[in-house]
């Protein structure tokens, strides 16, 4: 018992922490669809776009005549005219161009949003795991404790009932003994250990998930920064659009998921990490899985 006591003291050195943890990802991670916000946002784009365009008057049918009404005046008028229509046609292509590559990097932005997005959810399914494997180490536990209360008993019955048999015997009877009953504990039946190992390695998925969450959504809030940038230089309706909208309805869900990768990076490593040999297999110190929280390594 001595033996699968300390893992059992291992595991109960975690519990406080694992409630905490899972009870904050749920918290958190509770933010709207980033995704679904850049889908509304590429309505309007399109919206914008769909706009009928600007049409010039068709061109005249009659060409002027140089030598005979026409006046220089009116040649330089129309000169002027075409050269105004020229400018206006390059602004729109300009503009055109500037939308186009907008609407790339709103795509580029969506699927960044849709990691993210994934992120959070792969957040709560990693925590409801790492719960799942708390109880599951409780519950090995307990079944260890009534199942070895139960080898006990089943011994003190055998040999009680042996030695009857044997005194039994030497009246001249021959009762039968109880024989060839295997009670001892067998290696791997049940294992506190690989219980362990699989909350252990749950544990390092949250981790690594945490982390990755928190540094998609800083990146995705500068890349958020510099559309911004693009846009401005659109002027008129659609940048002044774009600039609103993002502000108001992407920012503030990639900050909630920003924050909620700080907050759970710090619970999560609230939670000891068992020290593992370079093959992966678990260290053990005193009879117990040795584990370490930052840079202080102790075993519990």
């Amino acid at each position: 018992m001595g033996w699968f006591s300390s893992v059992w003291d291992t595991v109960k050195s975690v519990g406080s922490a694992v409630t905490k943890v899972v009870r904050k990802a749920y918290e958190v991670c509770n933010s709207d669809s980033a995704v679904e916000a850049y889908d509304r946002l590429e309505k309007v784009v399109e919206k914008y776009n769909r706009k009928p365009a600007k049409t010039a008057p068709p061109p005249s049918n009659n060409a002027p005549d140089f030598f005979g009404s026409t006046t220089s005046t009116k040649v330089e008028s129309k000169l002027i005219e075409q050269n105004r229509r020229l400018i206006q046609h390059d602004s729109e292509i300009k503009e055109s161009k500037q939308v186009m590559a907008l609407q790339v990097e709103l795509s580029r932005l969506r699927g960044s949003a849709d990691v993210i997005d994934r992120s959070m959810k792969n957040v709560k399914i990693h925590a409801s795991s790492l719960s799942v494997h708390y109880q599951n180490m409780r519950n090995i536990n307990g079944l260890i404790d009534d199942v070895n209360g139960l080898r006990h008993g089943l011994k003190a019955v055998i040999s009680t009932l042996n030695y009857n048999a044997n005194l039994m015997s030497s009246e001249g009877a021959k009762p039968r003994k109880i024989e060839g009953i295997d009670i001892e504990k067998q290696s791997g039946s049940i294992s506190q250990v690989a219980a362990y190992d699989a909350f252990d390695r749950t544990r390092e998925l949250l981790r690594n998930e945490v982390v990755e969450l928190s540094e998609l959504s800083t990146n995705h809030l500068n890349d958020i920064e510099k559309l911004k940038v693009n846009a401005s230089t659109l002027g008129g309706e659609l940048g002044g659009q774009i600039i609103e909208f993002v502000d108001q309805q992407i920012v503030p869900i990639v900050k909630q998921a920003e924050s909620a990768g700080l907050i759970l990076k710090s619970e999560v490593a609230s939670l000891p990490a068992a020290v593992r040999e370079p093959n992966g297999s678990l260290v053990f110190e005193d009879g117990s899985i040795k584990l370490e929280r930052l840079s202080d390594s102790t075993g519990i």
